[in-house]
């Protein structure tokens, strides 16, 4: 086994909801072990991102936060799907990057494994809590984050360059006021 190019500081939960479907009937199966099996086709998510990294790390950022939070609730969806559960959880993931990568790759890196590091916890946390719950274990559905990751990293590429410009480089907001014709 390598070391990976990341090491993970600190893994932490802000919200976390998970709510019982009292109208959710579940399909007829095996009862002696009440796992779930449910088809996520057509559930809609909500998923939102950020990411940041301090100040003094402009130059060559190392050490970065990203957030996710992912949403599944009955209220979102279509009126032929029913959720055994309403979930919201959202975290943040403290990330000390360590590869050679730079730019945009190095960005696509951090996003990419961060979201797996992040949503692995949120897997096991729903599937922990809700096989003592009333309708038994859930696993949230195996993700594929590519291409939210080539949606997200050229953003932070920009945000990057922006940042570690000099302040004469950087485009002055006008105070002018637009004159009415």
């Amino acid at each position: 086994m390598n070391p990976s190019m990341f090491e993970l500081s600190r893994l932490e939960f802000r919200r976390v909801e998970v709510e019982a479907n009292p109208d959710f009937v579940a399909p007829e199966g095996d009862a002696s072990f009440p796992q779930l099996e449910f088809d996520f086709k057509n559930v809609r998510f909500e998923v939102a991102t950020s990411l940041d990294y301090p100040d003094n790390e402009i130059e060559d950022p190392r050490h970065f936060t990203l957030a996710l939070k992912i949403s599944v609730k009955q209220t979102a969806q279509r009126a032929e799907i029913s959720l055994p559960y309403s979930v919201t959880i959202e975290g943040y993931a403290y990330l000390h990057f360590r590869g050679s990568e730079e730019g945009l790759k190095r960005f696509q890196l951090v996003r990419g494994t961060g979201y797996l590091m992040l949503y692995g916890a949120y897997r096991e946390y729903v599937a922990n809590f809700t096989s003592r719950s009333l309708h038994g274990l859930w696993f949230l559905p195996t993700p594929n984050f590519n291409k939210r990751v080539e949606e997200d990293a050229p953003h932070d590429v920009s945000r990057w360059e922006e940042r570690k410009s000099p302040p004469s480089q950087k485009p002055k907001k006008s105070r002018a006021k637009a004159i009415k014709q």
